[in-house]
């Protein structure tokens, strides 16, 4: 299977520049074991934010409210996800998401940030997607060829990012990286119901007249110390206050006003983050319930190819692609599983029939 032949190429490359310390240091790292979801493999390019965003999971996860660039190198972290046993390295391989638990661009994080996706990008390949708050640099433009930047918006005011740059700003930097050829989505994430509602028209206007065309809407995840803070802002949060515990719980809203309105202006309306890199990429996925996202038309899997790589593991299985899933007759691990999922972008189903 060429994506576990990658993955091969790109973990001997990077041994030849890496010490034996530094590559000890990148496999005990999490972004070396962590399966990733459907939707990729997320990078953290660092840890803890000192936006204090008053919707923000992070603090309740027990991040710090200062940010620390991330411990690994560049080459480190690139090293860490090849040899993580789950990801499929090569073009199209495990989708990446830049950010997670910070803020990327951050003046403690932006260097390193960017370090991190131009490594991943020489050596592994693999679609790239980062999301931000802030003015994304123009050394984006030239990380990788179909790099997706997601402008994180709740609102035009801003109250509720009292330490981020005004949206406008971030908005009109992400204009400027559509002018020069990057992919740059609008993602208005987290709806906060009483607050984003008000005023998505004028956003959507907004965003269209700067050259946005495509738009990912994103759901509010609530803990009780986050409806404390969203009250501490003027926000009304007594209709979903009766199910809050210390666990995070998506705030259901009715998206369907906001995909009308995006729609009538316009925008090319993506079911989530994820659809935005695949897209991007000019690619495809069908992992998960929210696709299949992407040209579909070009999920091609040789089953000859899955069943090489499962000989490979040991395993003695017949292979089929039925639809756009991969049946496999047999039981396999779930790492392997997971690995073929990642490689070929589809479900697979492993058992006996």
């Amino acid at each position: 299977m060429e994506a576990w032949k990658a993955k091969q190429r790109a973990i001997k490359a990077l041994e030849e520049r890496l010490s034996e310390e530094e590559r000890a240091e990148a496999r005990r790292d999490h972004h070396a074991r962590r399966p990733p979801r459907p939707c990729g493999i997320t990078v953290h390019t660092g840890v803890g934010c000192p936006l204090a965003c008053a919707y923000c999971y992070i603090y309740d996860m027990g991040f710090p409210g200062a940010a620390t660039p991330y411990k690994l190198s560049p080459l480190q972290l690139a090293y860490a996800i090849a040899v993580n046993p789950h990801v499929a390295v090569g073009e199209w391989g495990t989708l990446v998401a830049v950010g997670s638990v910070t803020e990327p661009f951050l003046p403690e994080t932006r260097e390193k940030a960017l370090q991190y996706m131009q490594a991943v990008a020489a050596f592994l390949g693999n679609p790239i997607q980062v999301s931000t708050k802030m003015q994304p640099p123009p050394q984006l433009a030239e990380v990788q060829r179909g790099l997706d930047v997601l402008i994180s918006v709740t609102d035009l005011s801003g109250r509720l990012e009292p330490r981020a740059p005004p949206p406008a700003e971030r908005m009109r930097a992400g204009a400027e990286l559509l002018k020069r050829g990057v992919s740059v989505t609008l993602f208005v994430r987290p709806i906060i119901p009483g607050v984003t509602d008000k005023e998505v028209t004028r956003l959507l206007l907004f965003a269209t007249e700067l050259g946005y065309r495509r738009v990912v809407f994103g759901t509010l995840r609530v803990t009780a110390n986050i409806a404390k803070r969203l009250r501490a802002f003027g926000v009304d949060v007594a209709p979903y206050t009766s199910e809050l515990s210390e666990r995070q719980v998506p705030i259901k809203y009715p998206k369907g006003r906001f995909v009308a309105a995006a729609r009538e202006l316009g925008f090319e309306v993506l079911p989530a983050s994820c659809a935005a890199n695949v897209v991007a990429h000019g690619q495809a996925c069908a992992l998960c319930g929210w696709g299949p996202c992407g040209d579909v038309k070009k999920l091609r899997t040789d089953p000859d190819d899955v069943k090489e790589y499962l000989e490979y593991s040991g395993y003695k299985s017949e292979v089929e692609i039925r639809g756009l899933r991969v049946r496999i007759r047999g039981r396999i691990s779930r790492l392997d599983k997971i690995f073929i999922e990642q490689a070929t972008r589809m479900p697979v189903e492993a058992g006996e029939y």
